[in-house]
């Protein structure tokens, strides 16, 4: 066991999410990143480009990319905000409350596959490890911003 790493594993099962979701993305006109951020506004409209850079953990400019693009394709508008005109609140269209069930199904799907086979308690304890090292993995980046 001294020899398998844990980050290649993820990272292996990463880039096929990433090929998979490509895939089935393809049609919405829409990439994998920007999915995860157009879900965030989905679940949290009138929020600004600061709090889905927060939640999502990336720096402004990855976020200001994917807001145009998401905008130019005519699946988010962006307006002033009324308590603070210098902030943008972002909300989403029509087009976008057309694809959101979709969209939910090709990563539950992606999950289904991922999780062939596994039992319910197996399931459950997959989930549980991985908690698990998000959590760990977070604790490690703060020390190292912490050292900063």
């Amino acid at each position: 066991m001294k020899n398998i790493s844990a980050g290649k594993c993820i990272n292996e099962l990463s880039r096929a999410a990433s090929v998979y979701f490509q895939h089935e993305f393809k049609k919405y006109n829409i990439g994998h990143a920007q999915i995860r951020t157009l879900l965030f506004i989905a679940q949290n409209e009138c929020k600004t480009q600061m709090d889905v850079a927060q939640y999502l953990n990336l720096d402004k400019s990855s976020v200001t990319s994917q807001l145009n693009v998401l905008e130019k394709n005519g699946y988010i508008i962006r307006h002033k905000s009324e308590r603070d005109g210098r902030k943008h609140q972002l909300n989403i269209t029509d087009k976008t409350r057309e694809i959101l069930d979709p969209l939910k199904m090709v990563f539950m799907s992606w999950t289904e596959i991922l999780l062939d086979g596994f039992s319910e308690s197996e399931r459950t304890e997959v989930f549980n490890y991985l908690f698990r090292m998000r959590d760990n993995a977070k604790n490690g980046l703060n020390m190292i911003k912490n050292q900063d």
